[in-house]
């Protein structure tokens, strides 16, 4: 919540300064109606409108000019917290390494959330892989999204693995099964042992099931005779896969299960609790966090980081 006021912050100072929203939408390269949500959360916290639409623009209440000075202060504030960030490192790109079940959803949301506070700050994704740390250490990627505890072994080249640095976020807890809307599938119990008898598609995340996956452990001590489809690190390829077969797939967050079904003919649906505990006696669910190096980690804009926690937290959460 505190970074959002302070987003909403910039916005009142810029408002009550210039009068038009369509000017400070302008500004932030944000929607006109972003603009009003900001407005309306600090009318609701201050419990006063703040400011009175007229034809000349965006008049202040006597509320809104007592808040001023001090929104005005907390503003510069941040903007010399920002300066002081920025001084011993280039913060204009940050190049973030995701695995594919993250890269729909987290560049909009990085900026929308960061946009006004970093308005010089780009970022770009690239698709994680095994030994993601060579890259890290190298200076390619500035963070690097994991799904499992780094232990600093078997997936990165010995030297420069101790320059790594490695923050925890939470457990997954949460499963989608998705397929296409006609598959028979959805006449049945929403159990493991149902989706075993239909092809299976395996969406890949490096370091946690591109050797070996979950649901097929589970088949394996149950007797299951599972029938893996195909293998992929792309949601588009998996998309492609499940529309023109009957495969079913599971995916560990919710962004990838809702740009599965903003496709005509799709369906997801949460794997039921006792099922993702079924599914993971065996085999550990995903511990998602991030890794930088040790030597850069203070000059990453922490309001980047607190995105990413933000939203790693959200996407793999039981809702």
């Amino acid at each position: 919540m505190l970074d959002q006021e302070i987003r909403a912050f910039f916005v009142f100072k810029s408002i009550y300064e210039t009068g038009s929203a369509r000017l400070v939408a302008e500004m932030y390269d944000i929607s006109q109606s972003k603009v009003s949500r900001y407005l309306s959360g600090l009318r609701d916290l201050y419990a006063d409108t703040l400011f009175i639409r007229k034809k000349t623009g965006f008049v202040p209440t006597a509320r809104a000019h007592q808040l001023y000075p001090v929104i005005s202060q907390v503003v510069s504030l941040t903007e010399e917290l920002i300066q002081q960030n920025s001084r011993d490192v280039d913060v204009s790109e940050c190049v973030i390494a995701v695995p594919p079940t993250f890269s729909v959803g987290l560049p909009d949301y990085l900026d929308k959330t960061l946009k006004l506070i970093y308005p010089g700050l780009s970022f770009s994704l690239k698709p994680t892989r095994r030994g993601i740390c060579e890259d890290v250490v190298k200076g390619n990627v500035c963070i690097a999204l994991t799904h499992r505890e780094c232990t600093r072994t078997a997936d990165c080249s010995k030297q420069g693995v101790s320059m790594i640095t490695a923050e925890p976020v939470c457990n997954g807890s949460v499963v989608y099964v998705v397929a296409a809307e006609s598959h028979p599938l959805w006449q049945q119990e929403l159990l493991l042992e149902n989706l075993a008898q239909h092809p299976y598609v395996i969406t890949q995340m490096p370091g946690f099931n591109d050797e070996t996956d979950p649901f097929e452990v589970f088949c394996s001590r149950q007797g299951l005779p599972l029938s893996v489809a195909q293998r992929t690190a792309s949601l588009a390829t998996l998309l492609e896969s499940l529309t023109l077969s009957e495969g079913v797939s599971l995916l560990g967050t919710a962004c990838a299960s809702e740009f599965i079904t903003r496709f005509p003919g799709m369906r997801s649906m949460a794997l039921p609790a006792e099922e993702f505990a079924k599914l993971h006696l065996e085999v550990p669910a995903p511990k998602y966090g991030f890794i930088c190096r040790q030597d850069r980690r203070e000059k990453i804009p922490p309001l980047l980081i607190s995105a990413l926690k933000s939203y790693i937290m959200e996407q793999v959460s039981a809702k």
